[in-house]
């Protein structure tokens, strides 16, 4: 409850006389004529009143060292964080318009820092809490682009009344998001869309439509997507959607190219092989002949080049050879055969055909019947055949060759020898002789493998080699660099330290010790005054010490219960607020009526 105090110098308090009623009206005009300067007075002056006014409260300036210590502190923290401010680490590179304003605020609402970079426009929070963020991020299904649909939508608004074709389009489009984020996890992929064409198969094998997709993929700046990862890409749309082919699975760039044309894949894969095995076999040569002069010329005196014609053309073919050794037609096997038989001739009826064998001819000579056994066997028949076989033996080869490609076709090398330094005697920096030129050729052609058959060349040359020119600094303005900023920061908050204790704490703390002081004397002269009032009473009068030492509650108290007069001096007197108080209590209990007429005056 706050306490007024009222000054009783301001309130121009009359000894009561006959009545009462008169001192209203003697106090009126003296509260008019002090409010009306009052009202006319700056607004700036009285807010400067009013403030010292709060200031010079006791109650104030006990804690005013507990507020002065508390706001160096703050100040003090304040510049501690400010100096120290800790590193942000950008939480989602690539994240759309829309999902970084979700991020944004939902990291806001859980008391992140988060900032958005003003040059690159990422979402950044402290590098202290980076995973927490992301976390949270997960928790709240952000970021929304690549993980809005997959199986887990079939479960979202699923109804008994939900035809079949829509399920199978959800189906499908679940199928699209969760390849278009299976995509996405490939490094050089930044973002990727899925299109399935899936019409609904018969239960006849002939009438079955094979599936048809399709994917359009975004790689990150600066990268290119290879023809491997093309593959697999379209291997793993294959191997996700039943009937669907790889033949049928088309790619295609943020810029509309074809990625999956067969032609351009098997060549430029092809190619590629070929231009890796010839490097491969450039570097070979080239480490060889650097680590092998290097250690007669000095290391950084060889610089070498190699360039090789390669064949890459591949060759099969199949030989079959006789006689590869001439040794001539040598008999292997021989098979003779020899068939001898015999029997009668042939007979029968002539012009008819039987089976049956014919009977033997008889005939009549003389009245005697003659059969053909007893004319001896007329028509009897021998035959002898004769068969040979022989098999001769000759030498036979089949030989099958396929030479792959890779075929060493020319060989190239160069060779550049930095001039020794001068001589310090003579001053004169003498090259390489020729003889010694010569003998590192041959050192090279062995090292090489030379062959001047396939049109191998070795050069080799001596020459100075110029210095390598000095690495550029980068320089960057005074201001600019982080460590000046960071020492800028310390020291200005050290000073910014240094000047609130010298200006603010230091005058705060000399004002209230010289206050407390100041106290104590006051309540030392008090006493003293309390003292010299008792004698006082003897028959001193009271006038006589005004100017002497201060007045006691004892002499007001005599003053009210005689009906004489408050001087103002009584409350200027009073240095302690207990002691104004005390007066004002003492006025109220044996005058309510003329303090309650001046709270009239100060309420109007």
């Amino acid at each position: 409850m706050a306490t007024t105090v009222a000054n009783p110098a301001d309130m121009n308090i009359a000894p009561a006389r006959a009545g009462g009623a008169q001192a209203p009206n003697r106090a009126a005009p003296t509260g008019q004529a002090s409010s009306a300067p009052a009202a006319g007075a700056d607004s700036s002056g009285l807010s400067m009143a009013g403030v010292q006014g709060v200031m010079s409260q006791p109650a104030v300036k006990k804690s005013m060292p507990a507020i002065m210590a508390l706001l160096t502190l703050a100040v003090f923290i304040i510049a501690y964080s400010w100096v120290q401010q800790p590193p942000y680490r950008t939480l989602y590179p690539g994240l759309s318009d829309a999902d970084r304003q979700a991020a944004f605020e939902a990291l806001i609402a859980a008391d992140f820092s988060a900032s958005i970079d003003s040059k690159t426009g990422q979402l950044k929070v402290p590098d202290s809490r980076f995973h927490e963020a992301r976390i949270l991020l997960a928790s709240k299904g952000l970021p929304q682009s690549g993980t809005v649909g997959g199986i887990a939508s079939l479960n979202d608004d699923a109804s008994m009344t939900t035809s079949q074709f829509m399920e199978q389009v959800r189906y499908v489009s679940a199928m699209e998001s969760e390849l278009a984020r299976s995509i996405s996890q490939i490094g050089t992929i930044q973002s990727a869309r899925v299109h399935l064409a899936s019409p609904k198969q018969s239960v006849f094998v002939r009438n079955r439509t094979p599936a048809k997709a399709s994917a359009v993929v975004t790689p990150y700046p600066g990268r290119v997507i290879s023809a491997s990862q093309v593959q697999a890409i379209v291997h793993m749309i294959a191997s996700s959607v039943p009937y669907l082919s790889a033949d049928d699975v088309a790619v295609v760039d943020q810029r509309g190219k074809l990625l999956t044309d067969s032609n351009q894949l098997a060549s430029s894969s092809h190619n590629v092989e070929q231009i890796a095995h010839k490097q491969r076999l450039e570097d070979s040569y080239r480490n060889r002949i650097d680590a092998f002069l290097s250690q007669v010329v000095g290391a950084g005196n060889v610089r070498s080049e190699v360039d090789v014609l390669v064949d890459f053309t591949e060759i099969e073919s199949t030989y079959e050879e006789y006689d590869g050794n001439n040794n001539g037609l040598r008999a292997r096997s021989e098979i003779l055969v020899e068939e001898k038989s015999s029997g009668a001739g042939s007979g029968g009826i002539p012009g008819a055909t039987s089976n049956a064998a014919p009977l033997d001819a008889t005939a009549v000579i003389d009245g005697q019947i003659i059969s053909q056994e007893g004319l001896g066997g007329a028509n009897t028949l021998d035959t002898l055949s004769s068969k040979t076989t022989r098999n001769y033996e000759m030498d036979r080869a089949v030989r099958h060759v396929k030479r792959q490609g890779g075929k060493l076709e020319r060989l190239s090398v160069a060779v550049v020898l930095n001039t020794p330094e001068a001589n310090e005697e003579t001053g004169i920096a003498e090259g390489y002789s020729e003889q010694e030129l010569e003998r590192f050729t041959d050192l090279v052609k062995s090292v090489v493998g030379f062959n001047a058959a396939r049109g191998d060349v070795v050069t080799i040359v001596s020459t100075k080699f110029e210095p390598a020119p000095p690495p550029q600094q980068i320089t960057i303005n005074w201001y600019e660099n982080p460590q000046v900023i960071s020492m800028i920061k310390t020291l200005a908050a050290v000073l910014l330290f240094i000047a609130l204790l010298y200006f603010v704490v230091k005058p705060t703390i000399g004002t209230y010790v010289a206050n407390m002081e100041a106290e104590a004397a006051a309540a030392q002269a008090a006493l003293r005054g309390s003292e010299s009032a008792g004698k006082s009473l003897d028959g001193e009068p009271m006038g006589s010490r005004k100017t002497e030492q201060d007045v006691s509650l004892y002499d007001a108290k005599r003053a009210l219960e005689n009906k004489s007069t408050i001087s103002p001096e009584f409350m200027d007197n009073a240095r302690t607020y207990d002691d104004k108080v005390a007066l004002i209590r003492l006025l109220v209990a044996k005058e309510p009526e003329r303090v309650a007429n001046v709270f009239k005056k100060m309420i109007r």
